[in-house]
């Protein structure tokens, strides 16, 4: 997968301050522009790449352990106000309702593969209940298909948190 077809601005950061397993210096992946190279740490890095130009694979890509906190939170706090997950669970209308990666959205009607899932929420009379997502521990934040994607509404909760980093 390229930058340039993921749908979200991405950044990637040379970082001075980590070195990958061999001694590599790393390149963060972050989103949006990069800002002040020294403001891009911690939970703002996605992942790391060898060098700046590795497309974003499995076997390229490190991930942050800081990061995925944050992206769980955003969904804990947000999903509820989701427009697309909204619509979702009106058709839904009770249950358990999976979050789908948008790299590799399923066929209608279907369930996404483990490694494309969030995680999921309650629904119950079609409103999805505030604070009920729980995680998915086999979501993988990259897979052949690329890096993961959350609706537009949810990116846009998880960059502004980030940026309160």
């Amino acid at each position: 997968m390229t930058a340039a077809s993921y749908p979200y601005p991405l950044a990637r950061v040379p970082q001075s301050d980590q070195k990958l397993q061999g001694g590599d210096l790393p390149v963060g992946l972050a989103f949006g522009d990069t800002g002040p190279a020294a403001s891009m740490q911690g939970a703002r890095i996605i992942g790391w790449l060898k060098n700046k130009d590795d497309p974003i694979t499995p076997q390229r890509f490190v991930e942050n352990r800081k990061f995925w906190p944050a992206v769980q939170k955003v969904l804990e706090k947000h999903a509820h106000e989701d427009p697309e997950l909204k619509s979702q669970a009106a058709f839904q209308k009770t249950g358990w309702m999976n979050i789908a990666d948008g790299r590799n959205p399923p066929p209608l009607g279907r369930t996404a593969d483990a490694e494309d899932i969030l995680g999921c929420v309650l629904v119950d009379d079609k409103t999805i209940r505030p604070g009920s997502f729980q995680p998915n521990w086999a979501h993988r934040p990259v897979t052949r298909d690329g890096l993961f994607q959350l609706p537009k509404y949810l990116h846009g909760k998880l960059v502004d948190a980030l940026a309160e980093h």
